[in-house]
């Protein structure tokens, strides 16, 4: 896997746009509602200048700029050697390291907060427990594990996804089998919310959007979930 995304490194946000263009913006709007929503749920775990977060299966480090400048550390970790490059060039502030796809490279309980972004749904499904566990492993018992995928509830999100060239072998999952692997992986009461509902930089659409959270057909989905204060795994 770590030679295809290196195939990709430079090509990355041309592939996407070239299937998301229908929509009318920049992948850059798509980047910025994730950012906001990760920086909401980090703000559960306290104040968010005194954070220690990792972002697992980083790419190239896009939406890091501010992130990094949001939050205490910012770490990335990927597979792909020629995605990091990228990244480490344009984020210098940011720590990251490579690893090969399985145990990450960091000690237990090293961070407050983790994070993936639409990363599950490139690996093999028997894989997804495993990498869950991973993602717990390194977070504090306290901290907040936060994951980001494609809803396959939204016909677009099946459309694009059909047509975008880096999601070729994906297989989505629903929002409910991401929830059962959070409760699985030991942390306690996910919440799933969802977004994108519309594709409007506008504030009454974003406003939109947050309304509309509970509902299951916005265009992606989000999954938060606390590690236990004393695991028992």
């Amino acid at each position: 896997m770590s030679k295809e995304f290196d195939s990709y490194a430079q090509t990355y946000q041309a592939a996407i746009e070239r299937s998301t263009k229908i929509f009318g913006q920049k992948h850059a709007f798509f980047v910025r509602d994730k950012v906001e929503r990760l920086l909401d749920a980090f703000i559960a775990t306290g104040p968010l200048k005194s954070l220690k977060v990792l972002d697992v299966g980083c790419g190239i480090g896009l939406g890091h700029g501010e992130i990094a400048q949001a939050v205490g550390e910012l770490h990335g970790v990927d597979v792909s050697r020629d995605s990091l490059a990228l990244a480490t060039r344009d984020n210098p502030s940011v720590n990251y390291k490579t690893y090969e796809g399985k145990r990450l490279p960091h000690e237990n309980n090293a961070f407050d907060c983790a994070y993936a972004i639409c990363v599950l749904h490139h690996l093999p499904k028997q894989q997804w427990p495993e990498f869950m566990r991973e993602m717990a492993r390194v977070v504090r018992p306290g901290g907040q594990l936060v994951v980001i995928e494609h809803n396959p509830l939204n016909p677009a999100t099946q459309w694009v996804v059909r047509t975008c060239e880096l999601d070729k072998n994906a297989m989505l999952l629903p929002p409910w089998r991401l929830h059962r692997l959070f409760i699985d992986a030991g942390l306690s009461a996910p919440q799933v919310r969802y977004t994108l509902f519309t594709p409007f930089a506008q504030k009454f659409f974003r406003a939109l959007d947050r309304a509309l959270s509970r509902i299951p057909i916005g265009a992606q989905y989000i999954v938060a979930g606390r590690k236990a204060e004393r695991p028992d795994r």
